[in-house]
């Protein structure tokens, strides 16, 4: 049985969503820098069948070069479904 204890995350606020097409990095900027609250990543509606393996490279990058916590955003990536031949690596990869 563990005894850590840790300090509950701090709430932030969900007044607005902005979704962000994960084939277009220019755009992880603008939304970091945007008033939304959440942002979520998306290699699914947004990005075409041909840029899907693109896309998923750029969000990886966005997710590990970018201070989403530090601007006080909430981070998702919305992933292809599951009948979809994309969602296994959606998931491993990201």
């Amino acid at each position: 049985m563990s005894h850590t204890r840790y300090e509950p995350a701090r709430p932030r606020l969900q007044r607005s969503e902005l979704a962000v097409p994960g084939s277009n990095p220019a755009m992880f900027s603008k939304a970091l820098e945007s008033e939304a609250d959440y942002v979520f990543l998306d290699l699914e509606d947004a990005v075409a069948p041909a840029d899907k393996e693109p896309a998923r490279a750029h969000v990886i990058k966005g997710l590990l070069e970018r201070d989403w916590r530090g601007r006080g955003k909430t981070i998702s990536v919305r992933i292809n479904g599951i009948d979809t031949h994309y969602m296994y690596r959606d998931v491993v990869d990201v």
